[in-house]
């Protein structure tokens, strides 16, 4: 029989959220929990299917790259975050080099370059509160020289933020290093400031986080033309559907909406987490479209929940065996996740 190389014959699939059973309630993803905006679900639907899309997405690339201020070559866009993930991995990683990963964080950082057949180094925060010590990150960088390092800011299912210093440090120290940012919930977090690509730095964004489009798949990625064009040169063409494009273009235009879609996110997550710790919940940790929740297992707990009636997300994948994180949803499914929550911690007691 053919042989696969070595590094995807054994490669397990990365545990995510958002595979809620029918009749189950799904706390487990961090999308918002208001309504996308009609305007971008009308683009979608008017579409024109029977043509190609263009191959590199240059009618979403064009006014991306003039709402940043980038070079039209210093903007690629995805089928989502994540297939820019992998594809900065086939471009820069490779067998006989090395990545580093801030964790706990996204699975598909180290899944997508350990698939590229290079190793992976994992620096995990200590907490709560979760913070990462900037000397051991400038000092892992020195002796490893990584080709890449992934940081996930705001942080996936930490909620930690990378202060703006400790990303320029990083990326002074090793500058052969590409420092990627991944700032896919930033817009759904209070007080936090973008990080600018430039030089040896570049930032993944989403489209689809903010305004509830999970489905649509749509990511984009941001940084010096020299580099990007080995990340575009790794994906095929048209990797953007015509629906995908036209709906990208229109959120684009609702972007005004993001500071009223914040601060509603703030008072629902408010909201939640009184109830949750009405229900006897500890939480560690909040932000954006998250809580993250400390419990004795975090499978036990889980696998428990989905009895009761809803989705957590077990972060044990993530490095927490002991946390569970929980998306925020609208007001209405609060009784419920308060009861569940309930339900669960008296059966495993």
């Amino acid at each position: 029989m053919p042989t696969p190389r070595p590094e995807l014959q054994h490669l397990e699939l990365t545990p995510h959220g958002g595979d809620a059973a029918p009749g189950c309630v799904d706390f487990s993803t961090g999308v918002s929990p208001l309504p996308p905006p009609e305007g971008v679900l009308e683009a979608f639907r008017a579409a024109d299917v029977r043509r190609y899309p263009h191959p590199t997405a240059l009618p979403l690339r064009d006014p991306l790259a003039g709402l940043h201020g980038m070079p039209l070559d210093g903007v690629v866009v995805g089928n989502g975050s994540v297939e820019l993930i992998w594809a900065l991995a086939r471009a820069f990683a490779g067998p006989g080099r090395s990545a580093v990963v801030l964790a706990p964080a996204f699975g598909e950082y180290a899944q997508a370059v350990r698939a590229s057949g290079a190793s992976v180094e994992v620096l995990a925060a200590q907490g709560p509160p979760f913070e990462w010590s900037l000397e051991v990150l400038l000092a892992t960088l020195r002796r490893q020289r990584p080709s890449l390092l992934f940081v996930c800011r705001p942080s996936n299912p930490c909620l930690a933020v990378l202060p703006m210093e400790a990303v320029r440090a990083a990326a002074a120290a090793s500058p052969e290093t590409l420092v990627v940012v991944d700032e896919a919930y930033l817009p759904l977090f209070e007080g936090v400031q973008p990080v600018h690509p430039g030089g040896n730095v570049v930032v993944l964004r989403s489209l689809t986080k903010v305004f509830a489009l999970p489905g649509l798949r749509l990511g984009y990625l941001l940084g010096e033309p020299q580099l990007l064009r080995a990340v575009q040169a790794s994906l095929p063409p048209w990797n953007v559907s015509a629906p995908a494009l036209a709906a990208g273009r229109v959120a684009l235009e609702c972007l005004g909406q993001v500071d009223a879609v914040r601060a509603e996110v703030a008072r629902l997550r408010a909201a939640q987490e009184s109830a949750l710790v009405e229900a006897g919940a500890r939480v560690d940790a909040t932000g954006g479209t998250f809580l993250l929740c400390r419990v004795s297992s975090a499978r036990t707990f889980a696998a428990a929940a989905v009895h009761a009636g809803i989705r957590v997300r077990d972060c044990t994948s993530l490095g927490l065996p002991h946390h569970i994180r929980v998306g925020v949803r609208p007001e209405a499914d609060h009784p419920l996740l308060r009861a569940a929550w309930r339900r669960v911690r008296e059966t495993l007691e």
